[in-house]
């Protein structure tokens, strides 16, 4: 099939910082956390975009188009805007599909990203949200059924979750998410990596129920936060002065059919086809971003694809700081484009999973 020579090109890249706090900001709603963002990035002058797309997974019940209502808030009432939902994927789909239609001819300039805020959910609403409805299996049954499919002990994950934390702190004291962050009603840092955690806190953690390997410390953390990307057409960022920060390279949305809990062992697959339509090799790759929804996902995904830990979530992940699931996609990759700034390197691929059996990728070079 041919394709498009033209690039998408990435002109801004911001988020809010990761909520954690419950009782703090458990009354913020993901359109709020959405609108902070969409205001930031038309804030410097930016052209008024063909669309807005914004990836959420819960729903808030009191808007109709999430996405929409957003931009309202952000007092932006004339822009379109349509929500995606496609579980933890959501908030890469919604800039998969921006990519997509630039490259079309159909916009020139798009917002694309995800809001999600899961801290003001009653524990039985989470529950309901994280549990397949056709088995009546929770999300960590699959993380487990990962784990212990493919020798992935406890001791492994627990290892895993206390090197994410250290890449976090790390990443943080270094303030590395300075370009990226954008405050939120006072707070200008992600909360999760300051919390103290330590290794005693992962080792001795209790097990989710029915569980052999998986507990909530390595695991992903329920959390809120919003984030965004303008992407514009090359001829539309030349006329405009728009400067890029990076380029689309290449996208990838796998289904790999049979039974759902197959999501966590599904991003080595995304990842290679993202690769092959980039007309890269993996070895081209300098930095990975996969989605840590469960420490045996990253692992399998290091061991699958042979790639090193140490080219992987390199300033933490899902562990260390959160999963707000509908924006945890765009996050990944405005981290993504800042770090092969910070870094000084080429190319990075963002990834993740989502239930049933799915995953996502996107392959970006830095300009």
């Amino acid at each position: 099939m041919a394709r498009s020579k033209h690039h998408t090109l990435i002109v801004a890249a911001k988020r809010t910082p990761i909520l954690r706090i419950k009782k703090k900001w458990g009354n913020v709603s993901a359109m709020e956390l959405g609108a902070a963002v969409i205001h930031n990035l038309l804030a410097d002058d930016m052209p008024k975009p063909d669309q807005v797309i914004m990836g959420n997974y819960a729903n808030p019940r009191e808007a109709l188009n999430p996405a929409k209502a957003a931009c309202d808030l952000a007092g932006f009432d004339y822009l379109n805007a349509f929500t995606v939902n496609k579980v933890c994927s959501s908030g890469l789909l919604s800039i998969i599909l921006g990519n997509a239609m630039i490259k079309s001819g159909d916009a020139d300039l798009i917002i694309a990203g995800g809001m999600e805020n899961l801290l003001g959910f009653p524990e039985e609403k989470i529950q309901e949200l994280l549990r397949d409805p056709n088995t009546g299996e929770m999300t960590w049954h699959a993380g487990d059924w990962c784990a212990n499919g493919y020798g992935i002990s406890r001791f492994m994950q627990d290892s895993w979750a206390m090197e994410s934390y250290s890449r976090a702190g790390h990443a943080s004291a270094l303030n590395n998410f300075h370009s990226e962050i954008i405050p939120f009603q006072g707070l200008e840092h992600d909360e999760e990596p300051f919390r103290g955690v330590n290794e005693d806190d992962i080792r001795n953690a209790e097990l989710f129920e029915g569980c052999k390997t998986i507990t909530a410390m390595n695991s992903s953390k329920n959390s809120g936060g919003a984030a965004g990307v303008v992407l514009a057409s090359e001829a539309y960022a030349k006329r405009y002065s728009l400067m890029p920060l990076a380029r689309i390279l290449g996208t990838s949305s796998i289904a790999m059919g049979k039974e759902s809990r197959r999501f966590t062992i599904a991003p080595p697959f995304a990842i290679r086809q993202a690769i092959e339509k980039s007309n890269l090799s993996l070895q081209k790759i300098c930095l990975f971003f996969i989605n840590t929804a469960f420490a045996s996902v990253t692992l399998h995904a290091s061991h699958e694809l042979g790639v090193s830990l140490d080219k992987i979530n390199i300033q933490g992940d899902a562990i260390s700081f959160g999963h707000p699931i509908g924006a945890t996609g765009t996050k990944l990759l405005v981290e993504a484009v800042w770090a092969l700034q910070n870094y000084n390197r080429r190319y990075a691929v963002v990834s993740l999973c989502n239930a049933p059996a799915e995953a996502t990728a996107m392959v970006i070079e830095r300009l």
